[in-house]
């Protein structure tokens, strides 16, 4: 497992109250050509004679859905804004996307059905999707800009692959000074190996935080304020 000692020597860094109104869930990935056996990469290993090489992909997404779609209700009823990221191009041959997504070009032609996000967990109403043609979702969209327009500055972050789109998105916004969680049982990987060590070395000295869903959803519902007791009739 990565450590590094020198975190010993330093103090953790610290945290302001949890705001909700200062607070985004951000849900990376989520769509069916990313987790969907049916999906891009599904398709892929079916056309390449190898289709039980995602089956832990697969199976991984279907363990974190529930618990993604129970924080996204517990943000709805708080007021956090939900943001869901995709990566969908601008090309069909997909010649506007970074390099390394687009590097099986023939290989991945996508269809309607890939872009759509896992029904589980889709938006609902006027939710922010945010398209993105990069690993990191800063790299390639206005996520920077809508976050600071809106005032929010606690980040929460869900969805795949672990150690790919989200830990680049979370790592550029620890860098760029927002407040960062994982949601350690929402985010998920090709292998469980890959994401549990990838949130060992993100929370490595606690600028990146790691908490569950029942830990989060215990602290939205203890920021909301007391609902006031009825007055009592004289």
């Amino acid at each position: 497992m990565a450590y590094d000692p020198y975190y010993q020597l330093v103090p953790e860094p610290k945290e302001p109250p949890f705001d909700p109104d200062r607070t985004a869930f951000i849900i990376i990935d989520l769509h069916n050509g990313c987790g969907h056996p049916d999906g891009l990469m599904g398709r892929l290993a079916q056309e390449q004679g190898k289709p039980w090489l995602l089956k832990e992909r697969f199976d991984f997404t279907q363990e974190i859905l529930p618990n993604v779609r129970r924080l996204q209700d517990a943000c709805r009823k708080a007021g956090i804004e939900l943001i869901h990221v995709r990566v969908k191009y601008l090309t069909k041959d997909h010649r506007d996307g970074q390099r390394s997504l687009a590097r099986e070009v023939k290989a991945r032609t996508t269809i309607p059905f890939d872009l759509e996000f896992m029904d589980m967990v889709a938006p609902h109403g006027d939710e922010i999707i945010i398209d993105k043609t990069s690993a990191g979702t800063f790299n390639s969209t206005a996520l920077d800009q809508i976050l600071r327009n809106m005032g929010r500055d606690r980040l929460l972050f869900a969805g795949m692959v672990t150690e790919g789109c989200v830990e680049m998105t979370a790592r550029t916004a620890a860098d760029r000074g927002y407040y960062t969680t994982l949601v350690s049982d929402g985010c998920c990987s090709s292998t469980h190996l890959a994401h549990y060590d990838a949130l060992q070395r993100m929370t490595d000295g606690g600028l990146i935080k790691a908490r569950t869903v029942d830990e989060l959803i215990r602290t939205i519902e203890a920021s909301r304020p007391a609902a006031k007791a009825p007055a009592v009739a004289a």
